[in-house]
């Protein structure tokens, strides 16, 4: 996991694997993770990584319902959790 300190919080940044960018417009994924400690950044972008993931495997499955689900369950869950999902779009 690329953890980077921007600002005085700590943010997860990760590249969208190939596998996803069919379905994930963002080549680069920023996340908040709403902390200036850098042990809690890390438990908590293992977590955040892997909710996204979730997400795109099941859009992949098919499962285009459930992954809007999940996704827009975890972006109004994220405020809560401390988490926060950013990114940027790519350029064609």
């Amino acid at each position: 996991m690329s953890i980077a300190k921007r600002g005085r919080l700590y943010h997860l940044r990760r590249r969208v694997q190939r596998r996803y960018l069919s379905i994930e417009p963002r080549e680069t994924v920023w996340i908040s993770l709403y902390t200036d400690s850098e042990t809690v950044a890390r438990s908590k972008a293992d977590r955040a990584w892997s909710q996204m993931i979730e997400a795109w495997e099941a859009r992949l499955a098919g499962n285009s319902e459930d992954a809007e689900v999940r996704y827009e369950a975890a972006r109004d869950l994220a405020p809560r959790a401390g988490l926060s999902v950013s990114g940027r779009r790519r350029c064609r």
